[in-house]
């Protein structure tokens, strides 16, 4: 089985082996040690759940262009289309941010359209 078909299965494991403890927890919302936490199987309430899904989507998005180390600076830094914050300061302005609010489109939008670009 591939990494691709079992990170689509557990889109959680993709998400924290990418982008590591620290940086899913401030993505999420959350503590770093709710990250740990979650990742002993604790349940996780359901808008970090969605949260969890929505970033493994958009890291499989950027994954076929960028590295790990690349994944997590694209989060960081600063994007002209974000009016100069960084995906996750985009995310972050909005701390009831749902995988359907304006600023998760955003994100989702241009990690699609950096994938593209890259692969160009």
């Amino acid at each position: 089985e591939t990494g691709a078909s079992q990170a689509a299965r557990d889109p959680w494991r993709l998400a924290r082996r990418d982008l590591g403890d620290e940086l899913l927890a401030s993505l999420l919302g959350v503590s770093t040690s709710s990250v740990r936490r979650y990742a002993t199987g604790v349940r996780m309430p359901k808008l970090v759940a969605a949260r969890a899904h929505y970033l493994a989507q958009v890291v499989h998005d950027l994954s076929g262009t960028y590295n790990k180390y690349g994944i997590k600076r694209w989060f960081q830094r600063p994007r002209t289309q974000l009016n100069s914050s960084s995906p996750l300061e985009r995310l972050q302005e909005d701390p009831g941010w749902t995988p359907d609010s304006e600023a998760a489109r955003e994100v989702a939008r241009l990690a699609r359209a950096s994938g593209a670009m890259q692969a160009t």
